[in-house]
């Protein structure tokens, strides 16, 4: 078996079991004990092996909800995810797995790998034990114990590499099942529309598959290996295979196979692509020994995961931290020059599962540590809306664009102009021309926009949020690029979050629906006029006392109906502890985020609080671990309590560095905050301050001071 590595740092601190398990965290102390689970108390990620937003994972499939991975059914409320399988088990390897996600109706887990048993096909994906798992980032391996054949994966930028070893007496015969997608649990599997399979003269297969529209091209050697068709329990003689209509009516588990000589291990390579066979051969055609692209990975891993350095804290939380930053670079995946619907290449993206879950805080670090890989999304953003007339909330491995219409309307607007804010490369006339047009016109005109601009309203109001900041977002973005028009007509627009509100209530009206939490969980959200928005809610002892309700610091009246905080359970309201900042009580933010690091992250298998959406929840503990927080579209980094001494943010031009004098589990108060050696007493920074070669030191106590009660962050008028 391959030795892990030994000149890993960072990526020797990550646990890729992380959050695969229900919660098992710390003791909920104080306000904690009073936040709701609004969502299944699980993770939902698992151990395979994958690249940095890689196009390809590998990992172990039981067929279980969600990834793939695991023993659990399908779950969908707070309680306890209902058990699936009585015994952690597998039935073989599959590819393409989502990554923390809830249900989504799309799971992949295409091309299913396993060794066979004594009992030949017949005996092909038999449920086994699996045992004697291990991982680190880029590398996973385990045991089937009856078979008692043990196997290891790891994956390339275009493919996946796999070693069984069998033990003697029985022969090394491995089968992959094309027909194979999505979960074994009610309704959420697969069938292929189309397929191919041929066996080349060297002995390799090359096919595809088409999955939910998607052509999924693939080319498979086995080193030493006699490959062979199957079709249900029969080897087939053919050296062809068509999925056409008249096979796919009876739905046929089909695949190949290869056969190795007694005694050997069974070694396949997979190449994959979107667009061509020869896409997928030049996948596997250059790669080196198994040992050589497992240290490839881990290689790309630590350079991945080096981006932030940091020092004090516990073993505990720096294996949690950077297990989150693993997390939070997982998807979304990167196809570039894979574009299935255009044939072209350039930048292009799957598995935004959805934007509503990582517009907030994944993807403004992914923006903010590779600049680069930011461009290359706003350019793939704007290819999806020239294409299908509109910009998606979400974008599978599927033909069917922007599936998921209760969560959020508008969210690019908002990741478009903060991708701005933060210095993308971006054609941004062009990017404002798509926004406005496709807001307006299309998709749009006959959706929530269109709603909006004739009634100033939308439902579910959350939704008449959403729009008014995305006229906010257009504004802001015309202005930069003077396109007048454009921005009389949004900022004029942009002012109607307000009849959404309750200005007896202070909170979100509650004739209306709200998806995955209530009106007190969107009541908080970061909005562009936030003086207003206080101002509504009675000012800052109102709005307070609302928030104070909302997070548990007091108890609500007799009879009072009072919703509480989600604790990074569920995406609503994981921005709310920074509410406070804007009406002056810092303190307040200190304590709720620190009590989420506290109350709510684990190491081990149980250690997310609900499901971590493609790293929608890790990314949120990444930047409150490092003191700091971002404001999606405005030119702001809001300042926080940091977990650690010392950390060192290594951006493209330099690195910012965030120093936690006396930092503790007790001080958890900023007392002073200096930028540069310069004393600054507001609780935030401009964009263009967070910036290379810049200290931020926060000076920590026990209890709270005067800071930020009075220079609190800016609200903006487009």
């Amino acid at each position: 078996m391959t030795e892990k590595p030994t000149d890993l740092n960072y990526a020797a601190l990550v646990d890729p079991f992380l959050g695969y398990a229900e919660k098992d965290l710390p003791e909920a102390e104080g306000i904690a004990a009073r936040w709701w689970c609004a969502k299944p108390p699980i993770g939902n990620t698992h151990p395979g092996a994958c690249l940095p937003f890689g196009m390809v994972s590998a990992c172990a499939y039981s067929g279980a909800y969600v990834t793939g991975y695991g023993r659990y059914g399908l779950s969908l409320s707070g309680d306890s995810p209902p058990v699936m399988y009585d015994r952690h088990e597998a039935v073989g390897i599959a590819h393409f797995q989502q990554s923390g996600t809830g249900r989504i109706r799309m799971y992949y887990n295409y091309l299913l790998t396993a060794p066979l048993g004594a009992e030949g096909l017949e005996s092909r994906f038999e449920r086994m034990e699996l045992v004697d798992e291990r991982a680190w980032p880029g590398y996973y391996a385990g045991k089937f114990a009856e078979s008692g054949v043990s196997f290891e994966v790891t994956v390339t930028p275009r493919g996946a590499r796999h070693v069984y070893h069998f033990p003697e007496g029985l022969d090394p015969v491995v089968v992959v099942d094309v027909s194979a997608g999505g979960l074994l649990v009610d309704e959420m599997g697969i069938y292929p529309q189309w397929a191919e399979l041929d066996v080349l003269e060297d002995g390799s297969i090359c096919g595809q598959v088409v999955m939910e529209g998607i052509p999924v091209k693939f080319r498979c050697k086995c080193e030493g290996g006699q490959a062979f068709l199957w079709e249900d329990e029969d080897e087939l003689e053919e050296k062809g295979y068509v999925l056409g209509l008249e096979r796919q009516k009876y739905r046929p588990d089909f695949g190949f196979g290869f056969r190795v000589k007694e005694g050997a291990e069974a070694k396949l390579d997979f190449g994959f692509s979107l667009r061509t066979n020869e896409k997928a051969e030049r996948a596997i055609s250059s790669i080196g020994d198994f040992q050589e692209s497992v240290s490839t990975a881990g290689k790309v891993w630590e350079e991945t995961l080096s981006k932030i350095e940091v020092e004090g804290g516990t073993a505990a939380q720096r294996e949690i931290f950077y297990s989150a930053l693993y997390h939070s670079c997982l998807k979304p995946a990167d196809f570039a020059d894979e574009n299935p619907f255009t044939g072209k290449d350039g930048p292009f993206f799957f598995d935004l599962s959805t934007l509503w879950d990582s517009y907030k805080t994944q993807l403004p670090l992914m923006m903010t540590l590779w600049p680069e890989k930011g461009a290359a999304f706003v350019a793939f953003l704007c290819e999806v809306a020239q294409r299908e007339g509109g910009f998606p909330v979400s974008y599978l491995m599927d033909n069917v664009p922007d599936r998921f219409t209760k969560q959020a309307t508008g969210l690019c607007h908002a990741i478009l102009e903060d991708a701005r804010c933060r210095g993308m490369v971006g054609d941004w006339d062009r990017v404002l021309s798509l926004l406005w047009k496709t807001s307006q016109s299309g998709k749009g005109r006959k959706s929530r926009f269109g709603e909006y601009g004739r009634s100033f309203v939308t439902t579910p109001l959350s939704h008449t949020l959403d729009i008014s900041y995305a006229h906010f977002c257009m504004a802001r973005m015309a202005r930069s690029t003077g396109n007048q028009a454009v921005y009389d007509k949004a900022a004029a627009l942009s002012v109607h979050w307000r009849n959404a509100f309750d200005e007896k209530t202070g909170l979100l009206k509650e004739t209306s629906t709200y998806y995955e939490g209530e009106n007190w969980n969107y009541s908080f959200r970061f909005l562009h006029e936030m003086t207003e928005r206080i101002e509504l809610a009675g000012g800052d002892k109102g709005f307070v006392a609302l928030l104070d309700k909302f997070f548990g610091f007091t108890v609500p009246a007799h009879g009072e109906r009072v919703f509480h905080f989600e604790g990074l359970n569920n995406e609503p309201d994981m921005e709310s502890p920074y509410a406070y900042l804007y009406a002056g009580r810092h303190d307040r933010t200190a304590r709720v985020v620190r009590r989420v690091m506290q109350c709510q992250f684990n190491t081990g298998p149980g250690g997310l609080p609900g499901n971590d959406d493609s790293g929608g929840i890790s990314s949120w503990f990444v930047w409150n671990a490092c003191g700091l927080f971002p404001v999606t579209g405005q030119p702001v980094m809001l300042i926080g309590s940091p977990l650690f001494e010392k950390v060192v943010i290594h951006l493209s031009d330099g690195d910012f560095c965030v120093l936690a004098e006396g930092n503790s589990d007790e001080n958890v108060f900023v007392q002073e905050a200096y930028l540069n050696d310069v004393k600054i007493n507001r609780s935030y920074l401009k964009i263009s301050e967070f910036c290379g070669d810049s200290i931020l030191k926060l000076v920590m106590g026990a209890e709270p001071t005067d800071f930020g009660t009075t220079h609190r962050p800016p609200s903006f008028n487009p």
